[in-house]
């Protein structure tokens, strides 16, 4: 049994887009879900992307994701 996390690829922005969907539909917010496949490869894989995406497999089958992003506070500083 293998679990391995790894850096999306720019190849697969309809499965970073599947896997929010799921989510979204899993909370009850699928009607929420305006991104398309195009701004997803836009955002995570441009030249200097400001958000971030890992993909998780389970024995070489894409099971899910996380997405980061780095946000600053100016009033924190």
């Amino acid at each position: 049994m293998t679990l391995l996390i790894r850096p999306a690829r720019p190849d697969e922005a309809g499965l970073v887009l599947r896997f929010i969907g799921e989510l979204a539909v899993y909370e009850r917010l699928g009607h929420a879900v305006e991104a398309t496949e195009a701004e997803i490869a836009a955002t995570l894989f441009c030249e200097n992307p400001r958000v971030f995406c890992d993909i998780a497999e389970w024995e070489s089958e894409p099971v899910g994701l996380a997405c980061w992003f780095y946000t600053y506070s100016t009033f924190r500083g």
